[in-house]
């Protein structure tokens, strides 16, 4: 089964950031990413074009081209966690990068924002580790990535829980 993990932190911490970091890396150790993102907002279809129509007049859209395919549901009956353990089962990616969803209890790289220390998320479970793309921090318990590389942190990561 694939190898999954979390990428965790407060909004604005460069969660987003990091996990694309990890897409550019994969390739080039040959690893492929599939990405589970959680958004606490609806994702944002512009209604004025054919698939905002489609996805306001529907329940399911199916996005399809030669390259990618899209699926849009709403109204899932299946938890996070469900559809989560679904993907599991189906990728053919060596890693699912769950972003967000610090609640579950898959192993995590917490982001820091410059004014947090890892005693802000003491509720957490299985942190492998603090990091932060911020300029500074409050905390000395972390790995920096603006000094340290980023491609080694990723790779050791990676290699560690393969």
């Amino acid at each position: 089964m694939v190898v999954t993990f979390q990428i965790v932190g407060h909004k604005k911490s460069g969660k987003t950031t990091l996990t694309n970091d990890f897409l550019k890396v994969a390739p080039t150790l040959n690893y492929q990413i599939s990405v589970v993102k959680h958004t606490h907002g609806p994702v944002d279809i512009p209604s004025n074009t054919d698939t905002g129509k489609f996805y306001e007049n529907s329940n399911d859209v199916l996005l399809l081209n030669d390259t990618q395919t899209i699926h849009y549901q709403r109204n899932l009956e299946l938890t996070a966690e469900a559809q989560i353990r679904q993907m599991q089962q189906t990728t053919s990616a060596d890693f699912l990068i769950i972003e967000g969803l610090k609640e579950l209890d898959y192993p995590k790289i917490v982001l820091l924002k410059k004014d947090e220390s890892p005693a802000d998320f003491g509720e957490v479970t299985n942190i492998r580790s603090f990091a932060s793309i911020q300029k500074t921090t409050t905390s000395q318990d972390f790995v920096s990535l603006t000094d340290f590389n980023k491609r080694d942190f990723i790779t050791k990561f990676l290699r560690e829980l393969k």
